[in-house]
């Protein structure tokens, strides 16, 4: 199954998950009305709206309908430092502890309740928990390793790291590196052999963005980058590194991302008021690096354009080009 599928699919889960759950609390409502138990019928009709509100977002997101990016606002939890998600999934957890009772006083699912709630609570706590404590923004050490493998030169400033492998001893092919440099976001996706495909965008060219939980219990993310009126990029961020939090990599993201569109704006300011026209973004050139020849720890990098061939999906949709990563 190539990135694409596998990103569809992902989304199209979690609506027929939202329709299964929308008709079953929709059904608690109903009874919650003809009992008279005004607890349930609360229950039935938050998870009703919220389930088509998350219906909603998903269909845009799967049509590619991203909202424009503002600096500062939305994703909220992702701008949050990381004692503050680590506070905010504890609140989450009393909440599931708070459901599973609820079901259990009222005798709702109790098996299932209890089964899939205590589920939800070890893996806040053992993986989204543990992972946002453990994750480095950057060391020396990962830079040296970057740096010699033949990912990054030494003059390149970065900011924040992910990756899908905890060691670059079983990287297997579809892994992904993220970088985030002072003016770009970097994607390298392994192949086979030591060879690797590059991808990197100029912040300031990114005009709308969108983030979905994805895999396995939501451990990763799907990260939907809009660089032109026509083009949608989705990233995978597998999520099954403990050393490797994709919320953290997000909220070092953002942060550079703000102040690369907080610079444009003043750019532009300080440009009309002096009665000059400022460069647009789409009529700058990506920057490339030049292919590295592979020896005992370089990889063989292919650097990739608009004009150049890939070896990643690019597809057409509704509204427009989708290249899926």
């Amino acid at each position: 199954m190539d990135t694409q599928d596998e990103s569809v699919k992902e989304i199209n889960a979690k609506i027929k998950t939202l329709w299964k759950s929308v008709i079953i609390f929709g059904l608690f409502t109903i009874v919650g009305i003809f009992a008279g138990n005004v607890i349930l019928i609360l229950i039935g009709l938050l998870f009703v709206i919220g389930g088509i509100w998350g219906i909603g977002k998903f269909k845009k997101m799967l049509q590619n309908q991203l909202t424009d990016y503002q600096p500062g606002k939305g994703f909220s939890f992702f701008r949050k430092t990381g004692e503050q998600k680590i506070k905010q999934i504890t609140y989450s957890q009393y909440g599931l502890a708070g459901l599973i009772l609820v079901c259990v006083l009222l005798k709702l699912s109790t098996f299932y309740a209890i089964s899939f709630g205590v589920i939800g609570i070890l893996v806040l706590q053992y993986t989204f928990k543990r992972r946002i404590s453990l994750h480095t923004k950057i060391d020396d050490a990962s830079l040296f390793e970057l740096e010699e493998i033949g990912i990054i030169t030494s003059k390149d400033i970065v900011n924040a790291l992910y990756k899908d492998f905890e060691s670059w001893t079983n990287v297997q092919p579809g892994n992904k590196v993220f970088l985030v440099k002072q003016d770009a976001l970097v994607c390298i996706v392994m192949n086979e052999n030591l060879k690797a495909v590059r991808r990197e965008w100029q912040l300031r060219d990114i005009k709308k963005l969108g983030l979905l939980g994805s895999g396995n219990d939501g451990q990763g993310l799907l990260l939907f980058l809009g660089i032109s009126q026509d083009e949608v990029i989705r990233l995978k961020m597998e999520g099954s590194s403990f050393q490797d939090s994709p919320e953290q990599f997000m909220t070092y993201f953002l942060q550079a991302l703000d102040k690369a569109h907080l610079s444009t704006q003043v750019d532009i300011v300080k440009n009309t008021r002096d009665g000059r026209y400022l460069q647009t973004s789409e009529n700058h050139n990506m920057s490339t690096s030049p292919s590295h020849t592979t020896n005992n720890r370089k990889l063989d990098i292919e650097v990739t354009d608009e004009t150049a061939s890939t070896k990643m999906e690019r597809s057409s949709g509704n509204s427009g080009r989708i290249l899926d990563l």
